[in-house]
């Protein structure tokens, strides 16, 4: 049930009016909209888009807020925080570039058949992200599991196409190309500060 202040005068209503409109007060301004009956679906299409924000969201995890509590944060941070657009976040920036790629299941399975059978250093990916503290996604909110390497290549995808460059390496090349040392940096520039 709503609650209304002057109600002749509207000086203040706040909730919601049967199942037609809500009133709010929204930045300083009380405002009034159509009630929409909340939704969360939970279709396959629904749990792909969220693993593929969750991995997204392991890397960001990790560049903002390293396990060494890096007071400048880390390298990657430091790198991203320039090359955001005007009216960007870093972070945004960052995930965009994956995201903007892999929304479509075909591109998102091209990059994952880039990582499992192109890349000659798996392995390396592999403890890369272990050693990020990566784990699998996986459970009934996702459409199928992401590995941690996975994730980790998501990231480096993200850092590829913004063409980022370290003190010590450059990103500019695809990360199916990356060498191992290249790969150390990566999670160097995620841990480590400048």
């Amino acid at each position: 049930m709503a609650i209304v202040t002057g109600p002749l005068f509207s000086l203040e209503a706040r909730g919601k009016i049967g199942n037609i409109m809500v009133h709010f007060p929204w930045k300083g301004r009380k405002v009034v909209r159509q009630w929409l009956k909340p939704t969360n679906p939970r279709d396959v299409d629904q749990k792909i888009i969220r693993q593929k924000l969750a991995a997204m969201g392991k890397n960001l995890g990790v560049i903002e807020t390293p396990k060494t509590g890096l007071p400048g944060g880390s390298k990657m941070y430091q790198l991203l925080v320039p090359v955001a657009g005007a009216g960007q976040i870093w972070n945004a920036t960052f995930a965009k570039q994956t995201l903007d790629y892999v929304k479509t299941d075909a591109n998102y399975v091209s990059l994952l058949s880039e990582l499992t059978n192109q890349v000659t250093n798996l392995a390396d990916w592999q403890s890369a992200a272990v050693d990020l503290g990566m784990e699998t996604l996986t459970g009934p909110q996702f459409a199928t599991a992401i590995s941690p390497e996975m994730q980790l290549f998501m990231g480096a995808y993200a850092a590829y196409k913004l063409e980022l460059e370290s003190y010590t390496e450059s990103y500019a090349v695809h990360p199916s190309f990356w060498s191992t040392e290249v790969i150390t940096a990566f999670v160097s520039d995620y841990q480590t500060t400048m």
